[in-house]
This record gives C-alpha cells, sequence and structure tokens, in this order.
C-alpha cells in the first residue's frame, strides 16, 4: 500500500521528542535494527522505499506501505537512507516500585544527553543482566531514533523507566548508591555487594551534585596506563566497566 499524506505528515512529526510523547509513537530505521525490535513492539506500519519488493516481503505480516525515496528522507534522521523504517507504539510508562530495588543491581542515569550513548547503554546492561535501568532528569530521549538503533534491540530488552533519582535513593537509605568519581576507592579492590544503586553521569559534567552528594561508595575506574592517558573515559564505557566488575563478583 502507498503511504498516505495524512500518514506521511504525522510519522514526519515522529522526529520530535515532544511529538513521540504526545502521539506515543516512535520509529526504528534500517533492517537490522526493525528486526531487533518488531517482536518488543506493537508495529503501527512499516514503511518501505518504493522498489524494494524484498523488503515488503520480508515484513509482509506487518502492516507495510510505500513511500517515495524523496519522502524517506524526509522520515529520517540518518543521513545513509534506510529502505525502511518501523512505526511502533510507545509501551505504557513504567515505574518501579519500593520492593522493586530490594534486590540485584539498579543503573541510574543521570542527565546521560547523547542518545548514542543512552542507547550503547541500554546495551550495556542487557548484556549484564541488569535488572533496572532508571533515566533521570537531562537524559536523552530513549525512543530517540539514535538511541533506539544504538540499543541493537536492548530497548525491547531492559526494564527502564524515566523518574526522579534523588526521590528513589531518599526513600532506599539502606541501599547503598555508588558512582564513579576521581576522588574514589580502587573498584577493583573495594567490596561490592547487591542491592545497589549504581549511578552514571552526564558526558561532560558527571554526577550533578545533589546526587553526587548522596553517593556513599565512590568508586575509581584506575587507568594503567604508564605514561600520559586520556583525560576521562566514555559514559558507556565507564559503565560497562563498572557493571562488568560488580557481576563478576556476584558470580566469582
Amino acid at each position: 500500500m502507498i503511504l498516505s499524506k495524512t500518514k506521511f505528515n504525522l510519522y514526519c512529526r515522529l522526529n520530535s521528542r515532544k511529538q513521540r510523547e504526545k502521539l506515543g509513537m516512535f520509529i526504528a530505521e534500517g533492517i537490522k535494527c526493525v528486526d531487533d525490535t518488531i517482536h518488543f513492539f506493537t508495529p503501527e506500519a512499516i514503511i518501505v522505499k518504493e522498489g524494494e519488493q524484498d523488503v515488503c516481503e520480508r515484513y509482509k505480516e506487518y502492516p507495510v506501505f510505500t513511500v517515495t525515496e524523496s519522502e524517506m528522507k524526509q522520515l529520517s534522521q540518518f543521513q545513509s537512507l534506510p529502505s525502511v523504517i518501523a512505526v511502533y507504539k510507545i509501551p505504557e510508562h513504567l515505574e518501579f516500585n519500593r520492593k522493586d530495588f530490594k534486590s540485584g543491581l539498579t543503573l541510574m542515569l543521570d542527565g546521560v544527553q547523547d542518545p548514542g550513548n543512552l542507547g550503547t547503554i541500554l546495551r550495556i546492561a542487557s548484556w549484564f543482566g541488569v535488572a533496572r535501568v532508571v533515566l533521570g532528569s537531562g537524559c536523552a530521549d530513549p525512543f530517540n531514533p539514535k538511541a533506539v538503533q544504538a540499543s541493537m534491540g536492548a530497548i525491547g530488552m531492559v526494564r527502564f523507566s524515566q523518574e526522579d533519582l534523588l526521590t528513589i535513593i531518599e526513600n532506599n537509605p539502606e541501599i547503598p548508591v555508588c558512582g564513579t568519581l576521581l576522588d574514589g576507592t580502587d573498584i577493583y579492590t573495594t567490596p561490592l555487594s547487591l542491592p545497589a544503586f549504581v549511578v552514571m553521569g552526564n558526558e561532560g559534567n558527571g554526577l550533578s551534585e545533589e546526587i553526587r552528594s548522596r553517593v556513599n561508595l565512590p568508586l575509581l575506574i584506575p587507568s594503567f596506563a604508564q605514561g600520559p592517558h586520556a583525560e576521562s573515559l566514555n559514559v558507556a564505557a565507564a559503565t560497562a566497566i563498572t557493571l562488568s566488575e560488580f557481576m563478576r563478583r556476584q558470580s566469582s
């Protein structure tokens, strides 16, 4: 079927976070991303660039619509034009309750603004079997197309919520709050146990002051370089190292 002008104009609006939230829909771009996500969300439409008959056949069990190359350029947020875009319903907003935090590890993100970093962190959380991810204020939209693509399907696998971090921390005073800080103790020698909150901060500024003041188990990821080295780690890389060390301790 050819995509109607009304639906085309509607789906073009999904490049805006405000419109995604208002309309309750988001998009996934490219065959790999669509294949990674299609079993986790309800497809509103599968939009295929005209002439891609094999792609139409690939998704024939779903509502498939075709668009021109020019229209696909308007729908896409990427320079490399995809052959397919899926339009999904955003699932109902999740909020964790207090008992959820009593076991396992809760990853908290404090102002992670880059959607690529956010998607990668969700992928990392999925890999290490993290029970929960909480996105605090200032975080990128997890349904941004770049975050969806970077998550490699983890957007549908990881349980995440968008809530106030400070409220959760204050409501669970018995759970240690861990954060990576330059004045922290070596993560490889510090005792680590669950349950725990692990908080990762903004790409440029790290943890906000109010969250930093609640960290009672500051951790340092040491450099093993013998000479000059990079000033800091990317937040996704730091998250991977921190989660890896926590999970390694639990299995040893």
